[in-house]
C-alpha cells in the first residue's frame, strides 16, 4: 500500500502546530524545465561545501547577519539542485528579508537551538533565501499557501526535492517568536521519514502534486468586460471598515497608507457620486486619525511602523521599511491636499525627515529599512513596562504620557492582539489622543502641552538608545521602492507646491537612472554597498521606475522622463512580457536551474508586494496616450481584462488596480508648450489639482485630440474627459473652472 499523500499529510500537521489563518494572497506560476534522473539514496556522494555555512557577505545585510550562524546555510544559486541529488538529500528553503521581524525573530531562535541546528545540518541542505533578491521562491509558496487555505506570513519554510518540486511548506509568522523549533521538528520528521522510506514517491508525488496547483493560477477572462467592477470593488473595499472600532477587516494583509489612497483617489473619480466622494473621503480621514496617526507613528525615533500584527492598531508590526514610509507619506499628503488639514502635513513631513534621517545611504540610495527585533518579545525596546516609565520622567510628565500613549500597568496591548499574554505588563508607545484631546484632558494649553511632550518623547529616546537590543538596518537597495519614493515626493510636490520636493524626486529617478541601469541600458534590481547587484530588475522594478518617470514628466513636462519611462516599459516587455497574451513574468531570473514564470497581479500584505500588472496596465494606457500605438493599447486591453477578473473575485487584494484605475479616470489637461517655454500659470493650476497633465508637441500623436496636435493653440490647455473634449483655456481662472 502507497503512503499517503505527502502534501495533504505535512499541510494538515502544519495547521495543527501553527494555528495559520487564512489570508489575502499573490498568485504566480512556476513550472519546472527538467527532470534529475533519481538513483537510490544509498549512493548519495557527500558534498563538502554544503557542510558548512556558505552565505556570501557582499549581496545584502541580511545574509551577512547570517553567515557565522551554526546552520549550514546555502546561497540561493544554481548548485542547489545538483548538490541535493548528489547527497540525496531535500532541500529546505528558510523564505524571509532583513526588513521582517518574524524573519529576524526565528532565525535568532534557530541560532540558540543546537538540537534544532544538528538536524538541519544532518537532514537537508539549508538555503536561506532574501526575499528582496529572489522574490520568484517567495511568490512561489505563497501561492502553495494561498491554494491549501493557508494565511502566508512570513517567514516561509518549503522543503523542496532535487527536481526543484516542492514537497512542503508553512508559514511561520508571529509564531517565529513561540514554536519555531517546534514547527520545523514536526514538520521535518514527517518529510525526512518519508524520503528516507520511498523517496521515488516523494518525487512523484511532489510533481503531481504541484503542477495541479500551478494549473489553477490564472483566473478565466471575463465573458463580458463589465467597466463597473472597478466601482463596486471600492464601494466593498470601503465597507471592511468599522467606524465604531476605528478597525479595518484584514488590515493585517494590507497596508493602512494604500487603503486611504484608494479611498482618496476613488473619491476623484468623475463617475462617483457626490456622497460616494464624501463618504470615502471621511473614511480616509477616519483611518488615518485612528490607524495611521494614533496607532503606527513612533513618537521617539520617528517614522512609521510597516502595519499593525493582528486585528487592532495596538500592536505595530516593529518594522519601519522604506516602503512603508513612502507609501504612508503619499497617502497623509494626498489627505492634507484634500482637506486642508495641517495635521496630515505635519505627520508627512516628519516622516519624510525621519526617512532623510535614517535610512539614506551614502551613494544617495536608500536602505530599505530598519527593525527592531529580538528572540524574545519581552526585550523588545519598542514595549515598556509603567514603571519604566515613571522612573524615566516627572510625575507630572507621567500622567501626560499615559494619557497619550494610553498606558496601563497590566500592558495596553488588547487581548485581541496578544492571546497568549507574550506582551503582558508591556506597553507599546504609539499615540492613542490628538493633541486637543490631550490638551481638554490636561487642562494644559497646546503650546505648554507641545513642550512637554517634547521632553518626554526626548526623555524615552535616550533610554531607548541604551537599550542593549538595537534596531538593525538592512542597507540593500533596490530600485522599485526607491521609485515609489520618487513618485511619493511627487505627490507632495503636487499637494504644497514646495519645489524641494520636486527636486528630490528629480534627484532620486537621476540616481536610478545613473546607478540602478547598466552600460547596456538595462535596469538592475539592487545595489549593495555602493555595489550594483548583477541580478536583472523584476517585473515590478520596470513599472515602478517607468511610473515615476511618467510622473515627474507630468509636473516637469520634460520630454527625456518620457522617453526613459518608455525605454523601461519596452526593455520589461522585452524580457519579461508575453507578446501574444502581455502576461508580465515577474522574474527572468536565471540563478536556478527552473523556468520560473511568477505571476504578480494581486497584492498581498504578507509580501508587501505591489500589483505588477496594474502598474504596468496604468503605464501603457498613459504612455499610449502620447505616443499611441497599437502594442501599447493591446497591452493595457489584455492586462485589464484578467485585473477586471481578479478585482472582482478579491477587491482588497487589486488595491493597486483600483488606484490606477481611478487616476487613468480623472480629467486630462493637454497643454500646448509654446515656443519659449512651458505656460507655468497653466502648468501650476494642473499641478495643484487631481488629474492627468499631458505635454503636446507638433510631433506627437494623440488619441484623445482626434491623433491631431498642430492645431491646438500655443499655450492653451484642452481638458479631456473620458475621451471627450470639455473645453479649452488660455488662462489659469478659465482651466481652474474646467477642472472642478
Amino acid at each position: 500500500m502507497p503512503p499517503p499523500k505527502l502534501t495533504k499529510t505535512l499541510h494538515d500537521q502544519a495547521i495543527m502546530v501553527s494555528s495559520i489563518a487564512l489570508a489575502l494572497f499573490t498568485l504566480n506560476a512556476c513550472r519546472p524545465e527538467a527532470k534529475a534522473p533519481h538513483s537510490d539514496i544509498s549512493d548519495a556522494i557527500r558534498v563538502a561545501q554544503v557542510h558548512e555555512n556558505a552565505l556570501p557577505i557582499d549581496k545584502s545585510s541580511f545574509l551577512t547577519s547570517q553567515s557565522n550562524s551554526p546552520i549550514h546555510w546555502q546561497d540561493w544559486d544554481d548548485q542547489l539542485l545538483k548538490h541535493a541529488l548528489s547527497e540525496k538529500k531535500t532541500i529546505l528553503a528558510f523564505i524571509g528579508s532583513g526588513t521582517d521581524v518574524n524573519t529576524i525573530n526565528a532565525l535568532n531562535r534557530l541560532n540558540q537551538s543546537p538540537e534544532t541546528v544538528r538536524l538541519l545540518n544532518s537532514q537537508h541542505i539549508n538555503v536561506l533565501v532574501d526575499s528582496n533578491l529572489n522574490p520568484a521562491i517567495e511568490l512561489q509558496t505563497t501561492m502553495l499557501c494561498a491554494v491549501s487555505g493557508t494565511h502566508s506570513p512570513p517567514p516561509l519554510l518549503v522543503w523542496i526535492s532535487h527536481e526543484g518540486y516542492p514537497i512542503s511548506w508553512i508559514p511561520v509568522g508571529p509564531d517565529a517568536n513561540s514554536n519555531i523549533q517546534r514547527t520545523i521538528t514536526g514538520i521535518n520528521n514527517t518529510v525526512f521519514q518519508f524520503w528516507k522510506s520511498d523517496s521515488a514517491y516523494v518525487l512523484q508525488n511532489s510533481r503531481d502534486s504541484f503542477n495541479g496547483y500551478s494549473a489553477t493560477i490564472l483566473p478565466p477572462p471575463q465573458d463580458k468586460i463589465d467597466t463597473r467592477i472597478p466601482t463596486r470593488s471600492v464601494r466593498q473595499g470601503a465597507s471592511l471598515f468599522d467606524p465604531t472600532s476605528g478597525t479595518i477587516d484584514g488590515l493585517d494583509r494590507i497596508s493602512p497608507a494604500r487603503f486611504i489612497t484608494m479611498l482618496l483617489t476613488a473619491s476623484q473619480r468623475p463617475d462617483t457620486t457626490d456622497t460616494q466622494k464624501a463618504h470615502y473621503a471621511k473614511i480616509a480621514e477616519l483611518t488615518s486619525n485612528k490607524i495611521l496617526l494614533n496607532g503606527l507613528i513612533d513618537p521617539l525615533d520617528g517614522g512609521t511602523y510597516s502595519g499593525i500584527q493582528q486585528i487592532t492598531s495596538d500592536l505595530p508590526v516593529f518594522s519601519k521599511t522604506f516602503k512603508s514610509q513612502a507609501l504612508t507619506m503619499q497617502a497623509l499628503y494626498l489627505l492634507y491636499q484634500k482637506s486642508g488639514d495641517l495635521k496630515h502635513l505635519q505627520a508627512a513631513d516628519a516622516i519624510l525627515a525621519y526617512t532623510q534621517k535614517h535610512l539614506s545611504l551614502p551613494d544617495n540610495g536608500y536602505a530599505l529599512g530598519s527593525i527592531y527585533a529580538s528572540g524574545n518579545v519581552q526585550d523588545n525596546p519598542c514595549v515598556w513596562t509603567l514603571e519604566e516609565i515613571e522612573a524615566a520622567l516627572t510625575e507630572e510628565e507621567t500622567e501626560i504620557c499615559t494619557l497619550a500613549f494610553g498606558l496601563h500597568g497590566l500592558g495596553n496591548i488588547p487581548p485581541a492582539d496578544d492571546r497568549d499574554r507574550s506582551y503582558f505588563r508591556k506597553n507599546t508607545l504609539t499615540w492613542k489622543l490628538s493633541l486637543n484631546d490631550l490638551a481638554t484632558q490636561t487642562a494644559l494649553d497646546t503650546s505648554t502641552l507641545k513642550q512637554r511632550l517634547k521632553s518626554i518623547t526626548r526623555k524615552l529616546a535616550k533610554i531607548r538608545q541604551k537599550k542593549p537590543l538595537k534596531p538593525v538596518r538592512e542597507e540593500l537597495s533596490i530600485a522599485g521602492p526607491t521609485a515609489l519614493f520618487a513618485s511619493s515626493s511627487i505627490s507632495a510636490y503636487r499637494a504644497t507646491g514646495d519645489t524641494a520636493h520636486l527636486n528630490r524626486a528629480t534627484n532620486i529617478l537621476t540616481h536610478i537612472r545613473q546607478n540602478f541601469v547598466d552600460s547596456s541600458g538595462n535596469l538592475h534590481k539592487a545595489r549593495y554597498h555602493g555595489k550594483l547587484q548583477a541580478q536583472p530588475a523584476e517585473g515590478v522594478d520596470h513599472a515602478l521606475v517607468c511610473q515615476a518617470a511618467l510622473d515627474l514628466q507630468e509636473v516637469t513636462l520634460d520630454p527625456t522622463w518620457l522617453e526613459f519611462a518608455a525605454d523601461i516599459h519596452q526593455r520589461m516587455h522585452r524580457r519579461l512580457g508575453d507578446p501574444v497574451t502581455h502576461r508580465i513574468k515577474e522574474s527572468g531570473n536565471t540563478s536556478f536551474p527552473l523556468t520560473e514564470t511568477t505571476y504578480q497581479f494581486f497584492n498581498s500584505r504578507a509580501l508587501d508586494n505591489d500589483n505588477t500588472w496594474a502598474i504596468a496596465y496604468a503605464n501603457a494606457k498613459r504612455l499610449d496616450r502620447q505616443q499611441s500605438n497599437d502594442q501599447l493599447k493591446a497591452q493595457h486591453e489584455a492586462l485589464f481584462d484578467i485585473l477586471l477578473s481578479t478585482a472582482s473575485a478579491t477587491p482588497i487584494a487589486c488595491v493597486d488596480f483600483l488606484i490606477a484605475d481611478a487616476k487613468l479616470h480623472l480629467k486630462t489637461v493637454y497643454l500646448k508648450m509654446p515656443a519659449t517655454g512651458i505656460s507655468s500659470e497653466l502648468l501650476q493650476v494642473a499641478i495643484k489639482t487631481p488629474c492627468q497633465i499631458v505635454p503636446v508637441t507638433d510631433k506627437g500623436n494623440y488619441p484623445e485630440l482626434d491623433g491631431q496636435a498642430t492645431p491646438m493653440p500655443t499655450g492653451t490647455a484642452t481638458v479631456v474627459l473620458q475621451g471627450k473634449i470639455i473645453g479649452t483655456a488660455d488662462n489659469a481662472n478659465d482651466l481652474s473652472a474646467l477642472l472642478k
